[in-house]
């Protein structure tokens, strides 16, 4: 057994700002071979983290029953936060695989679970809430209510310091605006996300996006 399971998980989380999702995702199922079975809160965040890997990795029937076990795992916790993680990881995955009802269900459940915690652990699941919710709204075509929410998810991961929260929204901003034409302000977008990123200290990713705009520049 792992002597302390949340240092683990953030070994796991470094691999995954790395880009070095197949290093992540074998990293998580050893700890996973290795823990002992039962509810507790690192052990359903380890359960997650692991689940979203293979969701990155495309294996998704995999990712499926990961996020269900998570889930369960999450409900015997009774803590909001933990479940709220867990319900936000399922939204993702629903948006991941065109099921947008679904997926909406499940972050505006998230929504509510982090409402009733206080501070930055409430904050930050908001804001990573908000985000995917945006990311919704921009594929159902509810364009207004898509750049608001990011808008509003960006407010409150700046206020905890999330800088990779902040980065993604402003990305995930960023390919709304090129599935709209908009090459321009998508350019914008793009480099603020780089900016966070770089403050979070995460080369790689920065790198990604650079190779992504090409030679286009900010106008």
């Amino acid at each position: 057994m792992v002597s302390n399971l949340a240092e683990a998980i953030e070994e796991g989380i470094q691999l995954e700002q790395a880009l070095r999702w197949t290093d992540a995702e074998a990293h998580y199922r050893r700890l996973l071979d290795d823990a002992t079975v039962g509810p507790g809160a690192d052990l359903v965040d380890l359960r997650l983290r692991h689940a979203n890997a293979l969701m990155v990795l495309k294996r998704f029937e995999e990712a499926r029953r990961a996020f269900d076990e998570a889930l369960a795992a999450a409900k015997r916790t009774k803590d909001p936060a933990v479940l709220g993680r867990t319900l936000l990881g399922a939204g993702v995955y629903a948006g991941s695989r065109g099921d947008v009802r679904r997926a909406e269900d499940f972050l505006m459940a998230a929504l509510d679970a982090f409402h009733v915690r206080h501070g930055a652990d409430g904050i930050q699941g908001e804001g990573w809430a908000l985000l995917n919710l945006a990311a919704l709204y921009g594929k159902s075509q509810r364009l207004d209510l898509a750049f608001l929410t990011f808008e509003k998810a960006r407010e409150r991961l700046f206020e905890i310091g999330n800088w990779v929260g902040v980065a993604t929204a402003w990305e995930m901003q960023a390919e709304l605006r090129e599935s709209l034409g908009d090459a321009d302000r998508a350019a914008q977008d793009f480099h603020e996300a780089m900016s966070f990123y770089e403050k979070q200290g995460m080369p790689e990713k920065v790198a990604e996006i650079r190779s992504r705009l090409g030679g286009r520049r900010v106008v």
